[in-house]
């Protein structure tokens, strides 16, 4: 079986700032900067570590949001926030040591099946997020360096 992918472009536009153009033709770019306290950043665009998160909590959304609508039981609406914790490692860099995420699904009425299913389907969604399990698994990221000359 093949596996599938997907490919990002990314091109640098200002001074810190990039723009991400994904594979599929109808989404639009998205665009990432650095914060004022990072030289060349401006703030005006969230950082990798911002959208990282975002993925995160998209992901688990989604992930939970599917598992109730497949338990027929889905949400009026699914909110949810994320803290990510900075901390510097061994050679003084900053990594995003920890992501804590809360979903929450709302409904109008609340009866004993939606409580039972909810607590099955609150059991098993992350293991369904691609995103946060492929973090937590550890993914294997390959990096490859060129030097262009020219226009």
């Amino acid at each position: 079986m093949v596996e599938p992918t997907f490919e990002v472009k990314m091109t640098q536009i200002g001074e810190m700032q990039f723009k991400a153009e994904f594979d599929v033709g109808k989404w639009e770019p998205v665009f990432f900067d650095e914060p004022e306290t990072v030289p060349g950043g401006k703030g005006e665009y969230p950082n990798a570590s911002r959208m990282l998160a975002a993925s995160v909590l998209n992901c688990l959304s989604a992930s939970l949001n599917f598992c109730l609508m497949k338990s027929r039981i889905p949400a009026d609406k699914i909110r949810g926030v994320i803290k990510g914790t900075l901390a510097r490692n061994e050679n003084g860099r900053w990594r995003i040591k920890s992501l804590e995420a809360k979903l929450i699904a709302h409904y109008d009425n609340v009866d004993e099946t939606i409580k039972h299913k909810f607590e099955r389907c609150k059991n098993i969604f992350f293991d369904f997020c691609i995103v946060s399990a492929s973090i937590k698994e550890g993914i294997d990221i390959k990096v490859e360096a060129e030097l262009e000359e020219g226009i």
